[in-house]
């Protein structure tokens, strides 16, 4: 064979070996492909198989013929096992009425093509149970049925028709009571027209037929009528001409208020002591004003007679710096003067027939003794004692109540004179509380201390202790390199003791600045549970995360630093009390926020510490010789952090169980969710 030969025949092994090289890359490439394929295909079964396993919906496959295909039962706690009903036609299954609804819905859905939405009950282990089935076309021969337990929906309405009854029977003995009162009752919406009247103002102020007359209708109606009537007497009604709007009033306020109104009715003079207040919805909404009004036109005229006798008397007691009050033996209020009414911020009407229980302050003050007192006076003992007040406004406040034996206009009385000690409380707390400060910065102080003399001495010792074992010129190169990893790791020790001490700094100077920029939660949740695996390795103990949000909430409008911070701290202590077990991390919806946790299996914190876990210097044990390391500050830390970014931190732990510790953070209000 020549050359020429030889060279051909190289030639065509060359270009067999490239074609060879080309197929195999060609066939490699179908290969991946598929693979890639039935990896998305796995991906694909396994997600609608978890899709189907939370859905709390029961499911269903019907043929033309109403026999059960296929069935899933989710996370219903109605759950039977599908041998239950696959196989089976619904009349196998359902009572016969049911059955032949079924039958129909699933005719019309194949007849119309839309979907058949439809309720039944059916008795369950003795108990009514309610359903709502959806069905819908699958595929061109099946049907899709998925059925709902409605039962606490249907018993809502039961209960809600029950209460509507109740709320008639109510009504029915409201207008009884109402009509039944001497006093006059109303309620009037927010433009001051009548809902609401008892026969007395009908009879005694409006002169109207009955009490279904006045409703819709304002004061101003029925005093028109009443002047058309008689207009050769321009004083036959004038009632409220010469008041004030007291309904007005009350709607400002947006208090219960007192009083008094006057004017003729049918050509006689009416004096009422009126009481109203503000009626709110639900949702706090201002809907109109309820009130009460009792004659007292007899009252005023004799009040009048003795009204120049009381002028020298009232001028006396109202020029007194101190609140004075009269009282009979049983405590109750005859007169105040101006003080007391302005200590209170109620008006002197509103204390005359009371005790000093509606004054008194809930929880300070020990009436029965009070009373006691009261007796005492009045028959010739003085007294002197310490009350807790209420003002209108709810304010608590001490006073000196001195009480001695006295005459009310020939009548035997107490007279009681307080004076406001508010000021002398609040000196005596301020010592106090600078006194506990004190106290507690000293505590502090020994805390912060102790911890830093341990934090600090522990890491420089292993330094320098390992620095003159390395000085050693025979050191073999195994303890060279386990002495610096001793070396290496307390100098971490101490890097992140000074981390936190600046990080607290940065937090009491108020430096922590926060940058919002979109962040992905999944990521970060995702990135801190790898970053701390090893550690958790070292430990024995798992770490593992859960997200359970929507996902157009992956995504927000938060600073990303200061959350990865949060979970750094709260993971490294989760780690540091921990010893078997696992650590959890999750993270769901709740409240317009996203809720984050980090569960361990740990030591847990001593409920007397729990309400003190966050601040700073503080450990679940403080005990120094305790072989746990840490300053206390990664808690403190994280409780700020999150604070900054407009959330809430809080923990639950059982000693010896575990901790979980929970933060929020608020979303975005721009957040469509």
């Amino acid at each position: 064979m020549d050359e020429v030969e030889i060279n051909a025949i190289l030639a065509e092994l060359d270009d067999l070996r490239k074609r060879y090289e080309e197929l195999k890359a060609l066939h490699d490439a179908q290969n991946k492909i598929q693979s890639d394929i039935e990896s998305r295909l796995l991906d694909s079964e396994a997600r609608n198989a978890a899709l189907l396993s939370a859905n709390p919906d029961m499911m269903f496959v019907f043929d033309k013929q109403g026999y059960f295909i296929d069935y899933n039962g989710g996370l219903n706690e109605m759950y039977a096992p599908p041998e239950f009903f696959v196989g089976k036609r619904v009349d196998e299954v359902l009572p016969a009425p049911i059955a032949s609804l079924t039958h129909e819905k699933i005719k019309q859905l194949f007849e119309t093509g839309k979907m058949q939405v439809y309720d039944y009950d059916l008795v369950i282990q003795g108990k009514t149970m309610f359903f709502e089935s959806r069905l819908v076309k699958y595929g061109t021969d099946k049907a899709l049925a998925v059925v709902r337990n409605i039962t606490q929906r249907k018993n809502y309405e039961i209960t809600l028709k029950e209460s509507e009854l109740r709320y008639q029977e109510l009504y029915d003995l409201l207008r009884l009571l109402a009509d039944t009162a001497p006093d006059m009752i109303w309620a009037k919406d927010a433009q001051k027209r009548y809902i609401f009247a008892n026969k007395a103002i009908c009879n005694e102020l409006l002169n109207a037929a009955d009490t279904n007359e006045p409703i819709g209708k304002t004061d101003l109606f029925f005093a028109l009528r009443e002047r058309e009537k008689h207009p050769e007497d321009p004083n036959w009604h004038t009632f409220g001409e010469l008041c004030m709007d007291s309904d007005e009033i009350t709607m400002r306020e947006l208090r219960p208020m007192q009083f008094e109104e006057f004017g003729n009715v049918k050509g006689k003079f009416m004096f009422l002591d009126v009481h109203k207040a503000p009626i709110f919805s639900n949702d706090g909404k201002l809907m109109g004003v309820v009130g009460t009004a009792r004659n007292i036109t007899e009252k005023k005229e004799m009040e009048e007679k003795l009204k120049l006798s009381e002028q020298t008397y009232k001028g006396i007691l109202n020029s007194i710096s101190e609140a004075v009050y009269i009282q009979d033996e049983n405590g109750v209020f005859i007169d105040v003067n101006d003080t007391a009414t302005r200590i209170y911020g109620y008006p002197r009407e509103y204390f005359i027939g009371r005790t000093p229980e509606f004054l008194s302050a809930p929880g300070y003050n020990n009436l029965e003794q009070v009373a006691q007192c009261v007796k005492k006076a009045f028959h010739g003992e003085p007294q002197v004692f310490e009350f807790w007040g209420i003002r209108h406004d709810g304010a608590y406040f001490p006073k000196i109540v001195s009480l001695t034996p006295g005459v009310y206009f020939g009548k035997k009385c107490v007279i009681a004179v307080a004076r406001d000690i508010t000021e002398q409380k609040n000196w005596e707390k301020e010592i106090l509380e600078a006194k506990s400060k004190a106290e507690e910065n000293d505590k502090l102080k020994s805390a912060f201390l102790a911890n830093m003399s341990h934090e600090i001495r522990t890491p420089l010792n292993g330094i320098m202790g390992f620095v003159q074992l390395m000085r050693n010129p025979n050191l073999s190169k195994e303890d060279l390199e386990k002495y610096l990893n001793v070396i290496e790791r307390s100098g971490e020790r101490l890097n992140e003791l000074l981390t936190g001490l600046l990080d607290m700094a940065r937090i009491e100077a108020g430096q922590v600045k926060v940058f919002y920029k979109r962040t992905n939660i999944a990521s970060l949740v995702q990135y801190v549970t790898e970053f701390f695996t090893p550690d958790a390795r070292v430990k024995g103990i798992g770490i593992t995360h859960k997200i359970n949000i929507p996902e157009q909430l992956v995504e927000i409008e938060t600073d990303g630093y200061l959350l990865q911070d949060i979970f750094f701290n709260l993971i490294k202590n989760a780690i540091k009390y921990t010893n078997k077990g696992n650590i959890t991390i999750g993270c769901e919806y709740f409240d317009s926020s996203l809720l984050f946790k980090v569960s361990d299996t740990g030591i847990g914190v001593p409920r007397d510490k729990q309400k003190v876990i966050f601040e700073r210097f503080v450990r679940a044990n403080n005990d120094l010789t305790n072989p746990v390391d840490g300053a206390g500050l990664g808690l403190s830390i994280a409780k700020a952090y999150v604070e900054r970014l407009g959330g809430k931190i809080w923990l639950e732990s059982e000693p010896g169980r575990g901790s979980t510790f929970y933060f929020t953070i608020p979303l975005n209000p721009n957040v469509n969710f």
